[in-house]
């Protein structure tokens, strides 16, 4: 049998495409039926019209992105009555009353993780009032404050994220935290699980975090009963199933790594070859990370144990345990190693855009230049205006994103906010020899931002994210020199290459930009 034609047969007989036709089909038995009955019932028909509008006009009060709300308002108004059955199920964003009460419990549990140090944040306030500003936003909404005396090692490939991890596991001595989106078997992560395996002999406790829909097609069946099997805690967090669900877009997207809690990793990549370049799927795989030694590294910890604890893992006994470093550790009084770092996280549980507002108060703060890369550019209005408004006040802005897209129709939708960037000063470029998969943003020499959110809107109101703000540390010069290089690698967008592309094509972006929020 040939190749191809198994990879379609284990497609239609995995998981799934079971799980998606089952939802398909209460789709469209629930919008038969609702249809049937609109069209049989001049009574029902205005009954569903009248649904439509008073959702229509709900959705557009509600404290929420307003793209996002106009997205919903056209679907709603354009589609009645189907429009309105796609919001109640899709549409809500939200936790559900199960979710709630997982959340509520996952917060008394982490009365017991929280680190009040005041004094980092007092510090850097004292000598940087701008950074200090924004470290106070993130401590107040994310509830994760700044630390001091933490080393920053900037690893600008997965390669060398890779060669960090098989140097610091086996060195594991208490315990292993992994917590990825997509896990795949290959060079990276048979290696990494090698490591686990024998850390689990030897008597080290080892928990794996991993989210369904990032694996549900790299992961073989019955993975984590060979890994649980193994003495691994696993974790797979918000599983597809096969009836509709309106948590199905809340994903985990996050990457962290804590090695006994002196170690900790954060950043785009994913534990599967093409992040280390040893499988090539759009060209050159470009991708960063950060690796924490320090006081910083518990506020990593205390993220993963959020998700384990409100995600089913049940609680944790010992919090201490896993704590390398006490308060006065990572305090700002005359810190040991220069600058401050702040781990902080995004959920799509709640009300605050915190991975959005970092960016933009980023961007608002910029002096000299802000240098973003992300591997889609799906903006809100707000975040285009700001962007915008920073070029045409002088400062340098620097946009990076692939010069070949994963997806098609997103890269074309990528390429249709150009033009107004463009048009109002600011330089967009695409890597040339591939993809550049970082979500990075680094300002005036003095603050950086490395982490797992893409700027799109399904990163910035639907995932679970995390980053870390990176306030006066040497490692953000780093980032500089590397956006740098990376961009003599580039190209360069103009307003007349896109002007030159077929009509036809400039129709098609602009028709799927659209359903730009959905994406």
């Amino acid at each position: 049998m040939a190749s191809p034609l198994k990879k379609v047969l284990r497609f239609l007989t995995g998981r799934l495409f079971l799980c998606a036709a089952l939802i398909l089909l209460q789709m469209g038995a629930l919008a038969a039926a609702v249809l049937w009955a609109a069209f049989r019932s001049p009574g029902a028909f205005a009954l569903w019209w009248g649904v439509s509008l008073a959702l229509a006009l709900w959705v557009a009060v509600r404290e929420e992105n307003g793209s996002y709300k106009a997205a919903w308002v056209l679907v709603l108004l354009g589609l009645p009555p189907a429009g309105a059955l796609l919001w109640l199920t899709w549409g809500r964003r939200g936790p559900s009353r199960k979710r709630k009460r997982a959340l509520r419990r996952a917060k008394e549990q982490q009365r017991l993780f929280f680190l009040s140090d005041p004094g980092a944040l007092e510090e850097l306030s004292r000598k940087r009032p701008a950074l200090g500003v924004q470290a106070a936003y993130l401590y107040n909404i994310s509830g994760f404050g700044p630390m001091g005396n933490t080393q920053v090692d900037y690893c600008p490939l997965g390669e060398e994220q890779l060669a960090v991890m098989l140097r610091e596991l086996p060195r594991a001595e208490k315990f292993i935290l992994l917590e990825y989106f997509i896990l795949e078997p290959g060079e990276m992560w048979d290696s990494i699980l090698a490591i686990l395996r024998q850390k689990v002999r030897e008597g080290v406790e080892v928990r794996v975090l991993w989210d369904d829909m990032g694996c549900i097609g790299t992961l073989p069946p019955g993975t984590r009963k060979e890994l649980e099997g193994w003495g691994i805690s696993v974790l797979v967090y918000n599983p597809l199933g096969p009836g509709i669900d309106p948590g199905l877009n809340y994903r985990d997207h996050r990457k962290i790594c804590v090695i006994d809690g002196r170690v900790g990793i954060c950043g785009g990549i994913n534990l599967a070859d093409e992040y280390i370049n040893k499988k090539r799927k759009h060209g050159h795989w470009k991708d960063t990370a950060v690796v924490l030694r320090g006081p910083g590294v518990w506020s990593l910890t205390r993220m993963f144990f959020q998700l384990w604890c409100s995600g089913g893992g049940g609680a944790v006994p010992e919090p201490e345990r896993y704590r390398a470093y006490g308060p006065e550790d990572g305090s700002g009084a005359s810190p040991l190693l220069p600058g401050w770092v702040q781990p902080y996280c995004d959920s799509p549980l709640d009300r605050h855009q915190v991975a959005e507002n970092a960016y933009l108060q980023l961007i608002g703060r910029a002096v000299r230049y802000i240098w973003l890369t992300s591997p889609y550019l799906i903006l809100d209005n707000r975040f285009l205006r700001a962007l915008c408004a920073a070029a045409q006040s002088g400062v340098q802005v620097r946009v990076l994103c692939p010069r070949q897209g994963d997806r098609w129709f997103v890269h074309m939708v990528t390429r249709s906010y150009y033009p107004p960037l463009l048009e109002a000063g600011v330089e967009v470029w695409e890597y040339s020899p591939g993809f550049i998969h970082a979500k990075m943003a680094v300002s005036d020499g003095e603050a950086a931002i490395v982490g797992t959110a893409n700027l799109d809107f399904r990163s910035l109101y639907l995932h679970h994210e995390c980053a870390v703000a990176l306030w006066d540390c040497p490692a953000v010069g780093q980032i500089a020199g590397d956006i740098q290089r990376t961009l003599a690698k580039s190209q360069r967008i103009t307003l007349a290459e896109l002007t030159a592309e077929p009509w036809y094509r400039r129709l098609l972006a602009a028709f799927l930009r659209l359903f730009a929020p959905f994406m």
